[in-house]
């Protein structure tokens, strides 16, 4: 079944709002993993870490950094399914901010500033820092793609999520470099 309407208010407001909060279940997956495992952690908006004096043994560290991706890929296949069986343009919203926050994540680890989780979880399994990397932006790339192709948001919508998804990104992280700078933590 197609949609018959565009994207409406829902869409862009789901980058605004909900992305957000998929960006802090992210980060908050780092934290309950490395928690759960028995490693005292620290959260703020864009980084979860181990608290000073920690450290937390191989298996754990990958724990910690597979948490977050274990997170942000269930929110994808979850808004995946949601957006197809309801041709929801919300949950299409928010499946492609999961692809755009990873692929710039990628992105930043691509360029050889500083290693995603990804590129983290691949050099711990010395596979390197690029394949895991790359195989889940081309995963939630995937799963877009066929959203998109079965829902038709257009082409405006598109170039609207892009530039929605990179602000809220943007915002997110220059907020976590203030609020570290004041140190402020969330958990």
């Amino acid at each position: 079944m197609r949609p018959t309407s565009r994207p409406g208010p829902g869409f862009y407001l789901s980058f605004l709002l909900i992305g957000p909060l998929t960006y802090l279940a992210h980060e908050l997956g780092h934290w309950a993993g490395g928690e759960a495992v028995g490693v005292d952690m620290w959260m703020t908006l864009n980084k979860a870490g181990i608290a000073s004096g920690g450290t937390p043994g191989g298996f754990e560290a990958l724990v910690i950094a597979a948490a977050g991706p274990v997170v942000t890929l269930s929110i994808a296949i979850i808004a995946y399914i949601l957006a197809i069986r309801r041709c929801s343009f919300i949950a299409y919203g928010v499946l492609f901010f999961q692809f755009m926050f990873r692929l710039i994540a990628g992105g930043i680890t691509l360029a050889g500033n500083n290693p995603n989780d990804e590129a983290a979880i691949g050099a711990m399994l010395g596979i390197g820092v690029y394949p895991l990397t790359v195989a889940m932006s081309l995963v939630l790339l995937a799963f877009t793609w066929d959203a998109a192709r079965r829902l038709r948001p257009g082409l405006v919508a598109n170039f609207a999520g892009y530039a929605l998804s990179s602000l809220v990104i943007t915002v997110l992280v220059f907020a976590d470099g203030l609020m570290r700078g004041a140190d402020i933590r969330l958990l």
